[in-house]
Order: C-alpha cells, then sequence, then structure tokens
C-alpha cells in the first residue's frame, strides 16, 4: 500500500494535464485499494483479538460460535467484488492501451468479456461461499473458482503478449532508431508489468487446484488487487523515464556573412556580427501516452 501511495503522489503531482478520466481511474483504484486494506486488517485484527491465531476458523465460521454452515466476516466477503472490481478495471485499462496501438477491438473487447466473468465468479464465491474452503475431499471443486482464476489468467496473458507483439510490430515499421530505442523500452515495460499479476495469477490458480481444502491461495488473493494497482501507476509513471529520452534540444550557428580570403590555402574569415544563433527543441511522439489532454485537438 505504502508504494501505490507513493506513486500516486508521483502521477498527481507530474502529469497534471492528463485526461480526466485518467485521473479518475487511478482515484477510484486508490480508493478500492484503500478499502481493502481497512477490510483485510478488520479481518486479521478480529483474528488475532478475539480468536488467538487461528485465523482460519475466523474467516471460515466467523465470529458468532462454532457453526455448522460457515458464516464469515463480513470485511472478508466484501473483499471478493473489491478485488474483483480492481483487476476488472486494469484489464479495462490495458485493453484500451492495445486500442490505442492497434485501432481495434475485437481483442480487447474479448479480454472484458472474460474480465466481466471472473468478476461476476469471485463476486458469486464471495458473497455465498465467502471463499471459504471445502474441507471434504470428495466433493467437487466449486464451479466459480477454476473460472474465475483461469479467466483472470487469460485476460493477464492476452493483454501481455498481445501488446508485446503490438509494440514490437510498430518498432520493425519504425526506420527511425530513437524510435526503437523508445519502443525497446515500452516492450521491456510490458513484458515486466505482465510477468508480475500473469505469474500472480498463475500461482494462485495452482494453490487453488494442488491445495483445496486449505487457504493458501487466499494469502495471495489478500495481495493481488495492489500488484494489479501498482502496475497500472507503474504503466502511467513510466513517463517520466520515457519523456528525458524524448526531448531533444539543438543549437546550430548560421553564418550569414562569409569573407573569402585571396590568399590560396587559407580558410575563409566570418564576420562574428553575421552569427544567427538556432535554437531548437525536437520531441518525439509515438502513441505512447494518449493520456494527455493537451494532446486532444
Amino acid at each position: 500500500m505504502g508504494i501505490l501511495l507513493v506513486q500516486c503522489v508521483i502521477y498527481f503531482s507530474r502529469f497534471p494535464n492528463d485526461r480526466m478520466w485518467t485521473k479518475v481511474l487511478v482515484s477510484v483504484i486508490l480508493l478500492l485499494e484503500t478499502i481493502i486494506t481497512v477490510f483485510v486488517f478488520h479481518g486479521f485484527w478480529i483474528g488475532a483479538t478475539q480468536h488467538g491465531s487461528n485465523l482460519s476458523w475466523v474467516v471460515a465460521v466467523g465470529i458468532g460460535g462454532q457453526q455448522l454452515v460457515p458464516d464469515p466476516l463480513w470485511s472478508f466477503v466484501a473483499l471478493a467484488p473489491l478485488t474483483g472490481l480492481v483487476s476488472s478495471l486494469t484489464h479495462g485499462f490495458f485493453c484500451w492501451r492495445i486500442w490505442a496501438v492497434r485501432k481495434s477491438m475485437i481483442v480487447p473487447v474479448l479480454v472484458m468479456m472474460i474480465s466481466l466473468v471472473q468478476f461476476a465468479m469471485v463476486t458469486f464465491g464471495g458473497v455465498v461461499y465467502g471463499l471459504v474452503p471445502d474441507i471434504n475431499v470428495d466433493h467437487p471443486m466449486p464451479f466459480y473458482i477454476p473460472v474465475w482464476l483461469v479467466g483472470s489468467l487469460v485476460c493477464d496473458s492476452v493483454i501481455t503478449v498481445y501488446m508485446t507483439i503490438s509494440l514490437v510490430d510498430c518498432s520493425e515499421k519504425s526506420g527511425f532508431m530513437h524510435t526503437k530505442s523508445l519502443l525497446a523500452k515500452l516492450i521491456k515495460l510490458t513484458i515486466e508489468t505482465g510477468l508480475v499479476t500473469t505469474t500472480a495469477a498463475l500461482i494462485e490458480l495452482i494453490l487453488a487446484i494442488a491445495f483445496r481444502v486449505t487457504m493458501y491461495h487466499i494469502a495471495l488473493f489478500y495481495i493481488i488487487s495492489k500488484l494489479y494497482a501498482n502496475c497500472v501507476l507503474a504503466t502511467l509513471n513510466s513517463r517520466i523515464i520515457l519523456n528525458k529520452t524524448v526531448d531533444r534540444h539543438k543549437t546550430a550557428a548560421v553564418y550569414n556573412n562569409w569573407h573569402s580570403s585571396d590568399h590560396s590555402g587559407e580558410t575563409p574569415s566570418r564576420n562574428s556580427a553575421d552569427v544567427i544563433q538556432i535554437h531548437t527543441k525536437v520531441e518525439t511522439s509515438i502513441m505512447m501516452d494518449p493520456y494527455d489532454a493537451s494532446s486532444e485537438g
């Protein structure tokens, strides 16, 4: 949470001219992550103060006493839709980036459909089941778990792979070395942020299948939303580094009056009074910053 707060401060201080929807997205994600953090601490506080270290009992049974039917804490129940919403918002942001590069809605729409399904499944699992594991190994795995976790993994994988392919394609079509270098940095950033969320989703899926009667995958579930949120902010704030390599200042001196010498072999003399200095600033834009409202015509 601390890293996310720092990233938000950097974003709002360095990019005040971003489009309103981008700033609203960052504000909503920060608000949701703050609520998620409060709810997690509430659940852990109840577990530590009222039931010792038996946190699994608190989550599965609640604070009303031993019950045959699980009655999870309300704060843990609320984590499911909140986390699903953060993941869907993140998927929507990266789908929009894909559209900004490709100008095609096919892949973004398909990814968002899958993302909304996983959001519905994690919400259903949290509200109906409380994400409580089934301790009876003879029972089949609840259907919402594979749909939810596989959906998240598919969304993260498709976004990472397709965005990387799109940027590589743009790099190959560019004839300018500076643009290629800039695109290479974007490709590296895309792979790094994509691998973080994809790896986390894969590990959570493996834990849910291999240790279905435990709460191991729920432990990762508590932090995965913050991985999504930090990836969004890291992508937005990466423009600070990229813009440093984009701006170029050049100065040229143009001599308006050349006086040639009559003696052969001597270099022409130049009159300093006729020197004109030209100072230029060259900026390169490669569709990597459609967030700035000042770029709108």
